[in-house]
């Protein structure tokens, strides 16, 4: 149990068992949408990177969340806004350190492309 509040609300889904893509190889199928209360999350580090004509931007989106809400490395984030994050890696559990201070948190980064 977290002793920050969550005041925040934000969509997330996770995937949910196999299903056959148009070539008949098992991949993973996603899971219902499903709205999660979180201390925080923000947007920072905004990356341009141009060449061979192209011009992309990558945003990254970290999530305060408990554990039990956090996706998967395959999950995804959507944000009030309507954008939708593919979340990179599993999520920082900071609950087991030295020092006894148990968060109660876990942080969940997550990456969109555009361009």
């Amino acid at each position: 149990m977290a002793f920050i509040p969550l005041s925040q609300s934000i969509d997330m889904q996770a995937k949910a068992g196999t299903k056959r893509d148009r070539f008949g190889n098992l991949v993973a199928a996603p899971g219902e949408w499903r709205q999660v209360r979180v201390a925080s999350w923000w947007v920072d580090r905004s990356e341009e990177k141009a060449g061979d004509s192209v011009l992309r931007t990558v945003d990254y989106l970290h999530v305060h969340c408990l554990p039990a809400d956090a996706p998967g490395p395959d999950g995804r984030v959507r944000t009030p806004d309507g954008r939708v994050w593919s979340v990179q890696g599993n999520s920082e559990d900071f609950n087991h350190g030295f020092h006894g201070f148990i968060p109660g948190l876990v942080v969940v980064h997550a990456k969109e492309v555009q361009g």
